[in-house]
């Protein structure tokens, strides 16, 4: 059994007897436990058989909770959790990055031993996935519970598993390594300098090309992706460093900071200040 097989299976069988409606948000907290994990993509987890044990930033403070099959925690970026895996469970993490889902099936024992089954779907949120992942966010900022919470979360697993439908372990293209390397250069250089012009004559390769690459192998174009780049630092450095508006635009490739809220806003819903406010150190 190939290990899409192994997710979906396990899927199936929680959507098979449902979802709970208690689903826990963490938060943002001014200081966070040493080996917590802290990333800058939201993740969603799914407690699939026994008892999930962790640690979250909950209304501001640290929180233990216990988790039974069924029940569900989202994780907006920038936001920590540290599960105990001294327990018999298995779980499914989803993570939504910017130009994939990364999906992984971890299972412990109450000896500790722990056994992981990772996949990948290559390609960020679309169109239904994208919103849900959304209202998600927005109920975790807000801390509130809302019966909808569960139908979200149910909703958004069943987007993710119908992506995983008939997948095929094949192994990647020369095509899919040099897109992936591009990516990693863009993450490395995106300011203000940088086109799709100079991206394709840094990687001898014509402008259309590189967009087709981006189309194919990302699920979405060139600038959408550089504007994702921008938005993830922009993010970073608002929350960790006390920098004006103007310094963060120079520095993150932003023509100017109004274009960069106007941009910010639309892709995150919140404003710089807002965001500052929230997760700011």
């Amino acid at each position: 059994m190939n290990r899409f097989a192994q997710i979906n299976a396990c899927i199936d069988q929680l959507l098979t007897t449902r979802v709970s409606h208690k689903v826990w948000f963490a938060s943002h907290t001014d200081n966070y436990p040493e080996n917590a994990f802290l990333v800058k993509f939201s993740r969603i987890i799914y407690v699939l058989e026994g008892e999930y044990l962790t640690a979250i930033g909950h209304m501001g403070e640290y929180k233990k909770i216990v988790l039974q099959a069924g029940e569900v925690i989202f994780i907006p970026a920038q936001t920590w959790d540290l599960p105990d895996w001294y327990s018999d469970c298995r779980a499914l993490t989803i993570l939504f990055g910017h130009y994939q889902i990364g999906m992984s099936l971890t299972e412990s024992s109450a000896e500790g031993k722990i056994s992981v089954v990772k996949a990948t779907i290559n390609e960020a949120l679309q169109q239904e996935g994208f919103y849900l992942e959304k209202v998600l966010n927005d109920l975790a900022l807000s801390q509130r519970q809302s019966p909808v919470s569960g139908c979200v979360a149910e909703a958004l697993l069943r987007y993710c598993r119908e992506k995983t439908v008939d997948k095929e372990e094949l192994p990647q293209s020369v095509t899919h390594y040099k897109w992936r390397a591009i990516t990693l250069y863009l993450q490395k250089n995106f300011g203000a300098g940088i086109t799709r012009e100079t991206v394709a004559l840094e990687y001898g390769i014509s402008a259309n090309h590189l967009s087709r690459l981006f189309r194919e192998e990302g699920g979405m174009g060139f600038n959408e992706y550089l504007t994702l780049v921008r938005i993830d630092r922009v993010k970073m450095l608002l929350s960790q460093y006390q920098m004006t508006i103007s310094e963060i635009a120079s520095r993150t490739g932003f023509k100017d900071s109004s274009y960069m809220g106007r941009v910010f806003r639309r892709h995150t819903g919140m404003t710089l200040g807002e965001y500052r406010a929230s997760y700011g150190r």
